[in-house]
C-alpha cells in the first residue's frame, strides 16, 4: 500500500476514523473524571558511614551506597509495611510508598501516595521513622564498643503538597486521543482489506481495464421523477449527459449504435440507467429506441408509463408487425417492450429471428438501448453481448462484490463481447467527490421467475421505484 492508497483510505473511511477518535477521548474524559484524585509527599532519608579513623573516603562510600539500595528494598517488606500500617489512623486506606536510591548519592527517597495530601504526608514521616529504626537495629552490632558501620537520617522532612499529582488530566486526555488515532486509522485500514464492495474508480478500472464512463449522483427527487430531462440543471441529468458524450466519441466510424446495458447481479439500476441513457440520447436529436430484452423482469414500460403487452416476442411469433409493436415516449423516445413472458428467455434470444430483429432496429434507429438482464444470474445478456456493438457495465456502488465484477466482465470475455465501458452508480456523497443513485428492482429468476412474474401486475410501480 503507498501513500496515496492510504490516504484515499482515511478519506474514504473519515467519518469511521473520527467517531473512534471521538468515542476515545471521550472514553478516556470520563475514566479520568471518576478517578479519585491522588496526592504525592516525600521524606528523604541520607545513609551514610559514620566519622572514623579509617582513611578510604571512597570505600566507604560504596559501601553506603550498596546499603542504601539495599535498604531501598526492604522498605517494600511485608514486615515493615505491617510496621507502618499500625501506626498510621486507620492504616494505609488505599494509599502506598515506595522506595528509590537517589543515582550517585546516599540519599534514599520515599515517596508516599494517598487520598489526601495530610494522609501522604503521615504514610511518608511514619515509613521514613520506621526505616530508620530498621537500619539502626539491623546495623547496630552486638558490642557496645563498636559503632554502627552504617546509619540513616532524617535529610528532609515528608512535604505536605496540596496540589494532585493524578489524574493528569492533559496527559490523559492527549494519550487517549493518540491511542484513539491509532486505533482509528488500523480499523479503517483492515476494514478496507477487508471489504469486498467496489467503491472507487481505481477499483473499477483494475477490475474491468475502463475508467467508469460517468458516476451517477444521489438525488433523492429521483424516486419521485424517476425519468431526466436536457433541460434540467440537476447533477443526475448532467451525469447523463456526460455520458452520452462519452457513448458518442466511442463511435466516431459508425452511424448507428446498438448497446447493451447490464449488470453483474439484479438490483444495481440498470433499468434506470438505460431509460434515461435513451432519453438522453434522443434528446441530443438522435433517432432512438429502447428494447427491453429482460423478459423475466421488464419495467422499462411502467417506468415510461407504456404498455408492455405487445412487443418483441409477439412480433418473434409472427403476430404483430415492428411498426405495431413500437411505441412512442413523449421524450421522443421509441420503445419496444418485452410483450408476453415466454417460458424459456434464452432460447428465445439464441434465434435467427432475434438476430434478424436486432439488425432490423439497427437499420431503422440511429441509437438501440438494449436493458438486458444482469450477467451472473442468467445467460440472456451473454447471448444479447455478441449481437451489440458493445455493452455498459453497471456497478454499484458499495453494493457490487470485486468477485462479481471480476465474474461480469469475465462471461462478456468468454462470449467475445466487447465492453463499452462502466458507469458506478448510488455513490454516497462522501465518495471521494463521485455521487450516485442506482435505481433497483426487484427480481425473480431461476424457480421464482413464474412466482415473479405472478405478482408483477401488483407490485410493478412499487419495485420499479424501490
Amino acid at each position: 500500500m503507498d501513500l496515496h492508497q492510504f490516504l484515499g483510505i482515511l478519506r474514504a473511511r473519515w467519518r469511521f476514523v473520527t467517531l473512534v477518535m471521538a468515542t476515545g477521548v471521550l472514553l478516556t474524559g470520563a475514566w479520568t473524571l471518576s478517578t479519585p484524585a491522588t496526592y504525592a509527599s516525600t521524606a528523604t532519608l541520607l545513609v551514610s558511614t559514620p566519622p572514623s579513623g579509617v582513611l578510604d573516603p571512597y570505600g566507604s562510600v560504596q559501601t553506603a551506597q550498596q546499603r542504601a539500595q539495599s535498604y531501598a528494598n526492604l522498605a517494600s517488606d511485608a514486615e515493615l509495611i505491617q510496621r507502618v500500617a499500625s501506626r498510621l489512623e486507620g492504616g494505609f486506606n488505599g494509599g502506598s510508598v515506595t522506595a528509590e536510591v537517589v543515582p550517585q548519592t546516599l540519599l534514599l527517597r520515599l515517596n508516599a501516595r494517598a487520598r489526601s495530601p495530610e494522609h501522604a504526608q503521615q504514610i511518608a514521616t511514619v515509613t521514613a521513622d520506621e526505616v530508620i529504626r530498621m537500619v539502626k537495629q539491623l546495623e547496630t552490632p552486638s558490642n557496645p564498643d563498636i559503632p554502627a558501620p552504617i546509619v540513616a537520617s532524617l535529610a528532609s522532612k515528608a512535604t505536605l503538597n496540596p496540589t494532585p499529582v493524578a489524574p493528569n488530566i492533559p496527559l490523559n486526555l492527549v494519550s487517549g486521543l493518540l491511542l484513539s488515532l491509532l486505533v482509528s486509522v488500523a480499523g479503517a485500514v483492515v476494514r478496507d482489506r477487508l471489504d469486498t464492495y467496489v467503491r472507487t474508480n481505481d477499483e473499477v478500472e483494475d477490475l474491468t481495464g475502463h475508467t467508469p464512463m460517468a458516476v451517477l449522483p444521489f438525488e433523492p427527487s429521483v424516486r419521485e421523477q424517476p425519468l431526466t430531462s436536457d433541460e434540467a440543471s440537476g447533477s443526475l441529468s448532467e451525469a447523463f449527459r456526460v455520458l452520452r458524450t462519452n457513448l458518442n466519441f466511442t463511435s466516431l466510424d459508425s452511424s448507428s449504435q446498438t448497446i447493451l446495458v447490464t449488470s453483474s447481479v439484479p438490483d444495481e439500476g440498470k433499468t434506470f440507467v438505460a431509460t434515461n441513457l435513451a432519453i438522453a440520447m434522443a434528446q441530443s436529436g438522435r433517432a432512438v429506441l429502447i428494447l427491453d430484452a429482460d423478459m423475466r423482469n421488464p419495467n422499462v414500460a411502467t417506468l415510461l408509463g407504456l404498455e408492455n403487452t405487445v412487443g418483441m416476442v409477439t412480433a418473434l411469433l409472427g403476430r404483430t408487425t415492428l411498426d405495431q409493436a413500437i411505441q412512442v415516449h413523449e421524450s421522443g423516445v421509441h420503445f419496444l417492450g418485452t410483450g408476453p413472458q415466454p417460458p424459456n428467455p434464452s432460447e428465445v434470444l439464441d434465434t435467427q429471428a432475434m438476430r434478424n430483429l436486432l439488425s432490423s432496429l439497427r437499420d431503422r434507429y440511429e441509437v438501440v438501448v438494449v436493458d438486458a438482464p444482469p450477467l451472473l444470474p442468467v445467460a440472456d445478456s451473454a447471448i444479447l453481448a455478441t449481437e451489440v456493438d458493445g455493452a455498459l457495465l453497471l456497478v454499484r456502488y458499495g453494493e457490487t462484490h470485486r468477485e462479481q465484477l471480476r465474474q461480469a466482465v469475465g462471461r462478456l470475455t468468454a462470449v467475445n463481447g466487447r465492453l463499452l465501458g462502466t458507469i458506478i452508480n448510488q455513490a454516497p456523497l462522501r465518495a471521494v467527490g463521485q455521487y450516485g443513485y442506482g435505481y433497483g428492482y426487484g427480481y425473480g429468476y431461476g424457480d421464482a421467475a413464474s412466482a415473479a412474474g405472478r405478482r408483477r401486475s401488483k407490485d410493478r410501480g412499487r419495485r420499479v421505484l424501490r
